[in-house]
């Protein structure tokens, strides 16, 4: 009997601050779909990055392993041009291990797939890129059982409806698995990590808030905690836009599905900017009390000096030298007269490689990179 997706939801919120939690979201998502095993492949794209995972649901763990062994010397020879297809499409885009190879007849027959069928119980795959962030690669596959011919539709749709929060999870869970390793503690540690971070419970009361979201707080200018512990916005329609993405968040990680929303909210001076961003988070460590469903607010002060390292974002997106100079200084905050002056060049030259920068990263304004360099190099001290 398949679960359901409350419950894979909730398994897979709870793996975001709890490592441990994948092998049982992983379980859940594979009854959920009715596959046979899954498994989700995460490595920093930095040969000096220690955080490399290669999660499985329990098929994969408890496999023996000779056969680990065989399975992944076939993968290096026939899976790796599939996934530098699936690489090639948007994230999240569910590919089937028939629309690379076309050829079902030859590819049954294929020494891998006999081996797959006739030793591991699985035939047909399916597998997507969760990301677009080239500072990291996460991948995640759904294996099916060996009886099936074609993967049903119903299977493909529960899939692409976990996909997104899956995603975000993924994201979540790679800067609280430094905070863990760090700390040995993920929500108690959060004063260590340079962005603002509160915490939510339902209705709205933040009920934590770290040293970098109570600095925001205390600046007044266009967003503030009140003395009922409530968000405050200097704009109502930002107040209330906050609010119900807390609520759904909240609701998201008790197993309805919504997704995390980011806002910019703008004071009355307009060079005061903070990104706010919601997301579901599930305290399954029990940091805060048992069985907590609630959300993750992230607080960034565009306009502040940030203390950003876009090393990591310059290699991926493959700025020039002169490129990642400009993006450096654009994060902390300096403006384009700001950074010609430094750079001694013209505020014309600055515009242009602003444009080249923005058009290799995929954003469109400072806000967008300031968050795509926090997502790549997360600021734990």
């Amino acid at each position: 009997m398949a679960g359901n997706q409350a419950a894979a939801l909730i398994s897979i919120y709870d793996a975001a601050s709890n490592s441990e939690g994948w092998d049982n979201s992983l379980d859940v998502c594979v009854n959920y779909v009715r596959a046979h095993s899954a498994n989700i492949m995460f490595q920093e794209n930095d040969v000096n990055s220690r955080w490399r995972y290669s999660l499985g649901s329990e098929f994969w763990r408890n496999c023996p392993s000779e056969k680990m062994t065989k399975t992944l010397a076939m993968f290096e020879k026939y899976d790796f041009a599939a996934w530098k297809f699936v690489h090639k499409h948007r994230k999240q885009t569910l590919l089937k291990d028939t629309d690379f190879w076309t050829d079902l007849d030859e590819l049954d027959e294929r020494e891998d797939y006999k081996f797959f069928r006739n030793d591991m119980g699985f035939m047909r795959k399916v597998g997507c890129k969760l990301n677009d962030n080239l500072c990291w690669t996460d991948n995640i596959a759904f294996q099916f059982p060996a009886h099936m011919q074609t993967i049903p539709d119903e299977s493909m749709q529960r899939m692409q409806s976990l996909l997104p929060h899956a995603a975000k999870s993924v994201e979540l869970w790679r800067t609280f698995s430094i905070l863990k390793s760090q700390y040995k503690a993920v929500l108690s540690a959060l004063d260590h990590v340079r962005v603002g971070l509160c915490i939510a419970e339902p209705g709205g009361t933040i009920i934590v808030s770290n040293d970098e979201a109570n600095r925001i707080f205390d600046l007044g200018s266009s967003i503030s905690l009140g003395s009922d512990n409530l968000i405050h916005c200097r704009s109502s329609t930002a107040e209330d836009s906050i609010r119900r993405a807390i609520n759904s968040s909240c609701a998201t990680s008790s197993g309805n599905a919504a997704l995390a929303e980011a806002f910019q909210v703008v004071g009355s001076n307009t060079d005061r900017q903070i990104s706010v961003e919601v997301a579901p988070l599930r305290d399954s460590g029990a940091e805060i009390a048992s069985h907590f469903n609630g959300a993750l607010i992230t607080l960034i002060d565009i306009s502040a000096d940030l203390d950003i390292d876009c090393h990591k974002l310059a290699t991926a997106y493959r700025l020039t030298s002169s490129e990642a100079e400009v993006c450096q200084l654009l994060v902390k905050g300096s403006s384009v007269i700001d950074i010609a002056e430094i750079r001694n060049v013209k505020p014309d030259t600055i515009k242009t490689q602003l444009k080249a920068i923005y058009r290799k990263t995929g954003c469109k304004s400072r806000v967008e990179l300031t968050r795509l360099a926090l997502k790549a190099s997360p600021p734990v001290d």
